[in-house]
Parts: structure tokens; sequence; C-alpha cells
């Protein structure tokens, strides 16, 4: 099952804490800003109280209150609020202010309680207020009352500066989260590129500088590694000795016949012989095919190689029996062309190239047809390497199925069918494209295109 990347994990993790424990402390800092303020507000209204308990006097056994001059100063009011106050003694008779100020529900010595007046929420204190003369006491209710649009505007000035200010700090920590993420991954990203850039073949161990903690698991896959190359060179070895165990009776075989006295003289002779070159050649078809299998191939053995000096090779050694089934060759091949490449099965590439074309290019009675040419050259950032006849070509319909094992266009003629599907599998190996073209007017061309 295909999880999230580490990268996204990282910063989902990072982010979601992040912004709850932001969100969390906004809370706090909403509501302990809340509580102060209304605290501030709240001192202001005992400070104004206060002064209105030193303007109580009692003058002929009456409570008065020193009105001239007088006016409430609360230090916390911008302009923005109003103030309402009111001054009863104990019977109820209002002494200054004014009218109709609701008195809270239960009436202790001192509250601060919230209520309605003047079709405006505000905030009051209530006082009941005692004074002491000559032995007799006198009583009083005072109340002081102020809007809340005052300490509602602070609050939502310091909430919102509040707000921007987490804002600051949770962008911050967010683009650090993502820098520290892709620095922390960073090794990671950078393994992974250099898996990716290794070929689907390449059985070296990984050498690159990783993190503790995937220390093992490249350890692990390069143990896997050495494993598998092991178990490839056990296949190829395997292949040599099969190799060698099928050619050897095969060629004793053979000449077992060639020598029989009674099958000297025989018809079948020839038959047998072919018979059994068929098979030599097919046994060394399918082993060549298992051993260039691009899944099971150690490309370890592949160095600098200079291509033109192979194909001078390999047509030294075709032309002889090139021109003994009576066709012309043509050699066009430039000088010093390299790539990174195994020799062996290069070789058995051009090999089974000029033996298709020798088979393939004759006529109804078997005749050769015109030439067969090998040529190399160097465009751009190519490297081409044809082989061509000019014998009948392969018919459109065929030229999806031509790289299937076995696939043969005339079963009468002699093969194992094997030759394109192998001639595909070693250009694979070299990372080179295959292609096949008919020729006007009529002809053959098979090219392996290499990366220069």
């Amino acid at each position: 099952m295909k999880i999230k990347s580490i990268h996204s994990r990282l910063l989902t993790w990072l982010t979601i804490p992040l912004g709850l424990v932001s969100f969390l402390a906004f809370l706090i800092i909403f509501f302990l800003l809340s509580r102060n303020v209304n605290q501030h507000f709240d001192n202001a209204l005992l400070v104004a109280e206060k002064g209105m308990e030193e303007r109580l006097y009692v003058k002929d056994g009456v409570l008065r209150f020193a009105l001239p001059h007088f006016g409430i100063d609360i230090q916390t009011s911008g302009g923005e609020g109003s103030v309402f106050f009111s001054v009863e003694d104990g019977n109820k008779r209002r002494l200054v202010g004014h009218e109709d100020i609701p008195k809270p529900h239960t009436t202790k010595e001192r509250m601060f309680y919230n209520t309605m007046y003047a079709d405006q929420e505000v905030r009051a204190l209530y006082v009941k207020y005692e004074m002491y003369r000559n032995t007799k006491v006198y009583n009083a209710t005072i109340i002081v009352a102020e809007t809340l649009e005052e300490r509602r505007a602070l609050i939502n000035e310091i909430l919102l500066i509040t707000i921007g200010i987490t804002f600051l700090i949770v962008f911050i920590a967010i683009i650090a989260s993502i820098f520290a993420v892709k620095k922390g991954i960073e090794p990671l990203v950078n393994l992974q590129y250099f898996i990716k850039q290794r070929d689907i073949h390449d059985l070296t161990p990984i050498e690159e500088e990783v993190p503790q903690e995937v220390d093992s698991l490249i350890k692990s896959i390069n143990n896997l590694f050495i494993k598998l190359k092991n178990s490839f060179l056990h296949v190829e070895n395997f292949n040599a000795d099969v190799s060698h165990q099928l050619r050897t009776p095969l060629c004793e075989l053979k000449v077992l016949i060639e020598t029989d006295k009674l099958l000297k003289s025989s018809p079948n002779k020839n038959q047998y012989l072919n018979i059994i070159d068929g098979m030599a050649h097919t046994t060394q078809q399918l082993l060549l095919a298992a051993k260039t299998n691009p899944d099971a191939f150690d490309r370890d053995w592949f160095k600098p190689l200079n291509l033109s000096e192979l194909c001078q090779k390999v047509a030294k050694e075709k032309v002889p029996f090139i021109h003994e089934n009576g066709f012309e060759f043509a050699y066009e091949v430039s000088e010093n062309i390299w790539i990174n490449g195994g020799p062996i099965v290069l070789q058995e590439l051009l090999s089974n190239l000029i033996d298709n074309a020798i088979k393939y290019a004759i006529d109804e009675d078997k005749k050769p047809i015109g030439t067969i040419t090998l040529s190399l050259l160097q465009k751009d950032d190519a490297i081409i390497l044809s082989v061509e006849d000019e014998g009948y070509g392969i018919p459109n319909e065929y030229l999806l199925n031509i790289y299937d094992r076995f696939f043969r266009l005339d079963t009468r003629k002699e093969g194992s069918g094997l030759g394109l599907g192998i001639v595909k599998q070693i250009a694979e190996l070299h990372r080179a494209l295959v292609k096949i073209e008919n020729k006007k007017p009529q002809g053959l061309k098979v090219s392996i295109i290499f990366k220069s």
C-alpha cells in the first residue's frame, strides 16, 4: 500500500501540533487579556466609587452629598464610553445621580455586575456604605456604572495585535519547518535520485552517504545485490557447463556419423549431419538467449570497446562464409568509434545479423540475391551499426512479431527463430534501439542505434 512521502508526513505532523498549540495559546491569551482589561476597568470604577464616598457628609442629622464641582473621572475612559452613577441614603432617597439604575439581584456589601441601562450594556459597581457620626450609623448605597465600549475596543485592539503576532510566528515556524524538513531529508532525496539514475541491471553496492536510520537498510540492499550477483554468476557458469556438455556429445555424434562405414554411403548421411548441426545451433542460441537475459546479465563485464575493430574482426571471420554462399560483401565502417559494452555478446549480435541475411536474402531457387553490407557510422549523438541485404525483406504484418521467440517467416528454412530476439536482448543490455526497415526497391536493413 502506497503511503504519503516522508516530506508530507513530517510537515503534517509539524504543522498540525503547531496549529493546535497556536490556537490554544490564542485562547489563553484572549482569556488573560479579557480578565486583565476588565480588572483594570473595574479598578477604575472602584477609584470613582471611593471618590464618591469621600463626598458624603452629615448635616443636621441628615446624610448629604457634596455636589458642587463634582465630576467622575474614569481613568480608563477615552471618551467613547458613558458613565452613570447614583447615591441613595438608607431610606432609598436619591441624593445625587441618575435615576433607576438597576441594582443586583443579591445585594452584598460590594459587588460588580453587568446589566442594561439606557438601552446599553453596562458594567456596574454596587457598594453599601456606612458612615458613623456621633454614635449614629448612616447608611448609603452607591452605584457607579460604565458602558462597555471602551473596554471592548481595548480588548479588540490588543486581540488584533495578538492575532497578527501569532500568525506571524506561525508563518515563520512553518517556513522554518519546511526548510528544516527539506534539509533533514535531503540525504534521502539524494539517495532516491542516485538509485533512479542507476541502470536496472547495475548490481554494484550503493555507496551514497545516508543517515544512520537508513544505513541498515542500505546494507541489507547491498547484501541482496551481492547474493543476486553470485546467483547470476552461478547461472552463467551453469549455462557454460550445459553448453559444453551438450555440444560435446553432438560433436561426437557428428564424428561417428561421418566415420561410420555403414553410413558413409547412406543417402541420409547429409540429412543426419544437417539435423545435428541444427541441434547444435539451436542449443547455442538457447544458451546465448539465457546468457543475455537482461534480468540476469551482469553489466560489470562491460568496458570501453572499439566497435570499429570489433566489426573488422567479425567481417574477417564472416567474409569467407559470405562468399561461399554466393553473396558480395560491402564494408562501410568508420574508424575509432567507441562504446561501453561487452565484446563477446556484441560479436554474437553481429554474427546473428549476418547469418540472418545469408539465410533469408535468397530467391525461390535458394540462390543468393545481391550484396550484404556491414556499416558503422556516428551521426550527431547516435552510433548506428547496420547490416543490410538485398533480399525480399519482411512483410509489414510480421514486423511486430519478428522478435518473438521461435518465430520464423519460412519454416522450410533452417533456423531456431531466436536470432532477432537475441539481437534485441543484447541491444537492450547496451541501452540501444533496434530498428528494422524494408528498403526500396527491395532489401532489409537492421540497425542498432547506440547512444554516443
